[in-house]
């Protein structure tokens, strides 16, 4: 079976086709390529310098050079590699072709192999070698290691020769849901990385801004997993799903926003370190495994895990940053799109701009996919700083791209943007979703339904699954751009709650009579109930408090307090001192409109008061957030204490200092310093010389602390940088609109 595969390599592209040169002059021919020698005509004909183990113990060079014809069928001639005669003397001259291998997609017959070895070596190569496309399409079908690190193979060939049964049908619909991003698809540096980690060690955590290419990625690592044996591919986002492995199957799991979609998840945190001993079984049982995460989850993530139940997570190298893109990196992104079905035109109005988009570091992969697509960039003005703009606020751009659609192309967007976390299910029928965007868009089904297909593989994707077609975004950066539309119109304000992702309620949103600023959205009373099912399932961290204590008014709250019983639960254990500001604010907001039990209340003031006192803290004493949880008389008695406690007898109050001890003794006086300056001011002690005495103490005590601490032996770091040419990463762009 395995011989009847066959791969037509000029459907490859000259830049892919290279990718699988160095592939196997490492992996094949034990050649590992050290330097790319460049060329000026186009990189249509590269060349490598690699380690040759020669006789012996001798290390050669070893010049690898590859050659690619465009035309599918074509066979390999002496006259096509004439040009190349010279360098190869040249590298000859300078010991680097001691071993001579050419590597062509091109077909290469008998006479044709003698003629072209007979050729270089009369010019000073000691050995050459001609291997043409059928040889490497043989290498190509007998290793699954080689397809995954050129994955645009799996484009070019019938999987169902080297992928058979359940898995077959789980690549064809990996490959049918990445649309387009296959075929553009570069290798990159820690795309390899990752390849290397999930082979070595079955693990890998894919790091990466949103639309950085983390899902591209994971989609190939699970075709490669399956072509190399992997029995199937499972997508969860939440350890409770790991009862989906099947113990004893080897498998691939793609943990998707392992640890948070938008921000840290405390409490998923809790449920993988239970959870790890059972991820350590199945890599150990031959399962593959890849966690993907946004990287300022991740560095909250770090610290709370248990590394020992599952050892891998100690190895850096199982951790791959896939925003790490070189220049020459991003330049082929974007040749690779925008040559792929822009019109010649296009491509001659974007050529001039496109090195300066490809050097900018805000550059991410959609960035390329979107300036390669008809429909984002038709109405777009070609000049050097739109371009700029558009790579460096992607979502403005791409709201833009939106308000200019018809009303149905709109409409279609919102159904999707109704049902982004499931997709809308192919053919469309009749839902709430659909019915409540027809009658805010004013568009019928039908439209609807024609305007989703004409979308198709630009800003929709239609998916193929087990259960069944479903409609979802090209790219998830797309419900925010429709959200940023519809939450500024206050028709449209229905599709907004219902729609927008629930982080992004909980930072613009109001529940009040009026909006507080210019840029909050105010939710009508008629919608409270949506947005409270939404709230249902959040967990209490910061953004919930923030948004439940300052924008919102007291009967939104009252319901909240209804649905979720568990925000009164933690008032009643909280420590109101040690809270950040979103937690006083919600504790000080329930206290305000008297929502929090009275023992509870009681209890809260209690804890502040004894803190305060015990510890010298008179920051309660200004804090108004604070203030809003006393009764007046309660904070009247607050503030007799601590001014009887601490300010009654200055002149000793040093001595009371001794009392207490900490491993930072400078920042325990500094403290004492600070809180004493905030009571002097708060009761109005002005120009007082017993308080000036005071702090002249506790500044000497401070000095005498520095003076015994070990003196710290500071250098900077080197920060220079190499001053290197150009990587010429701009030539790659020289027949883009050939």
């Amino acid at each position: 079976m395995m011989g009847e595969v066959s791969y037509d390599l000029s459907q490859l592209g000259w830049k892919a086709f290279q990718d699988v040169a160095a592939a196997i002059a490492s992996e094949v021919l034990k050649r590992p390529v050290q330097t790319f020698l460049g060329s000026n005509d186009g990189g249509r004909d590269a060349a490598f310098v690699g380690r040759w183990d020669g006789p012996g113990d001798a290390v050669e060079k070893s010049t690898i050079q590859c050659k690619f014809l465009g035309k599918a069928g074509a066979n390999l001639t002496l006259s096509n590699l004439k040009a190349e005669l010279p360098k190869a003397r040249r590298l000859a001259a300078n010991g680097l072709a001691d071993d001579y291998v050419i590597l062509s997609n091109a077909g290469v017959s008998g006479e044709a192999d003698a003629e072209i070895c007979t050729a270089f070596q009369a010019v000073g190569v000691k050995k050459c070698r001609v291997f043409g496309g059928t040889w490497i399409a043989q290498q190509l079908v007998g290793s699954p290691k080689l397809r995954m690190l050129v994955p645009r193979i799996y484009g070019i060939g019938d999987l169902s020769h080297i992928i058979t049964g359940h898995g077959y049908k789980q690549a064809e619909a990996i490959l049918n849901s990445m649309g387009s991003d296959l075929s553009c698809f570069v290798p990159t540096d820690a795309y390899r990385s990752a390849v290397m980690a999930l082979q070595e060690h079955g693990f890998v955590i894919l790091l990466g801004d949103p639309a950085s290419g983390k899902s591209t990625i994971a989609a190939i690592l699970a075709l490669g997993a399956i072509d190399d044996g992997c029995l199937g591919a499972l997508k969860i986002n939440a350890p409770d799903q790991l009862n989906l492995w099947h113990p004893g199957e080897k498998q691939f799991l793609w943990v998707d926003d392992a640890f948070g979609p938008n921000h840290f998840d405390s409490s998923r945190m809790g449920r993988w370190n239970a959870e790890l001993g059972i991820l350590k079984a199945a890599v150990e049982g031959g399962a593959r495994i890849v966690f993907t995460s946004r990287n300022y989850i991740w560095e909250a993530a770090r610290p709370h895990l248990k590394t020992s139940g599952f050892p891998v997570l100690k190895k850096s190298h199982v951790v791959v940053n896939v925003h790490a893109l070189s220049e020459q990196e991003r330049a082929q992104m974007l040749y690779n799109h925008v040559r792929r079905i822009q019109p010649q035109a296009m491509r001659r109005r974007l050529k001039p701009h496109l090195a300066a988009i490809a050097s900018n570091r805000a550059f991410l992969p959609e960035t390329a996919r979107r300036l390669g697509d008809p429909l984002f960039t038709k109405d777009l003005v070609i000049s050097r700083e739109r371009l700029i703009g558009l790579v460096e606020h992607p979502v403005e751009f791409l709201t833009e791209v939106l308000e200019q659609l018809d009303e149905a192309s709109r409409a279609a967007i919102a159904l999707i943007f109704l049902n982004s976390q499931a997709g809308v299910p192919s053919p469309i029928v009749t839902s709430p979703a659909l019915e409540m965007v027809t009658r805010l868009m004013g568009v019928h089904s039908a439209e609807l339904a024609r305007a989703m297909l004409h979308l198709n593989d630009s800003l929709t994707l239609l998916i193929s699954e087990a259960t069944g077609d479903r409609w979802i975004f090209r790219h998830p950066t797309v419900t925010d751009a429709f959200a940023t539309i519809v939450g500024a119109s206050p028709e449209l304000i229905e599709l907004y709650v219902h729609g927008a992702k629930l982080d992004r309620l909980l930072r613009e949103v109001v529940c009040k009579p009026k909006a507080t600023d210019d840029k909050s959205i105010r939710i009508p009373p008629t919608l409270y109930s949506v947005l409270l099912k939404r709230l249902s399932c959040c967990p209490l961290d910061e953004a919930l408090m923030s948004f439940l204590g300052a924008r919102c008014d007291k009967p939104f709250l009252v319901e909240v307090l209804k649905a979720r019983p568990d925000i009164l639960e933690w008032a009643a254990k909280v420590n109101l001192v040690g809270l950040g500001l979103s937690g006083k604010l919600l504790v000080a907001a329930m206290a305000s409109w008297d929502l929090l039990p009275e023992g509870v209340r009681i209890g809260i003031v209690a804890n502040v008061k004894e803190h305060s006192l015990t510890w010298l803290d008179a920051k309660p004493l200004t804090d108004t957030i604070l203030r809003q949880v006393f009764k007046e008389d309660e904070f009247e008695k607050y503030t007799e204490a601590f001014r009887k406690e601490w300010l009654s007898d200055i002149p000793n109050v040093f001595e009371e200092f001794g009392r207490y001890s900490s491993d930072n003794e400078v920042g325990l006086y500094e403290g004492f310093k600070e809180d004493l300056q905030i009571a002097q001011v708060y009761f109005g002690l002005k120009n007082d010389s017993d308080f000036d005495q005071l702090y002249a103490r506790i500044d000497s005590h401070i000095e005498t602390l520095q003076a015994d601490q070990p003196q710290s032996v500071w250098s900077p770091l080197s920060m220079d940088r190499a001053a290197g040419a150009s990587n010429g990463a701009g030539a790659i762009f020289d027949d883009v609109d050939a």
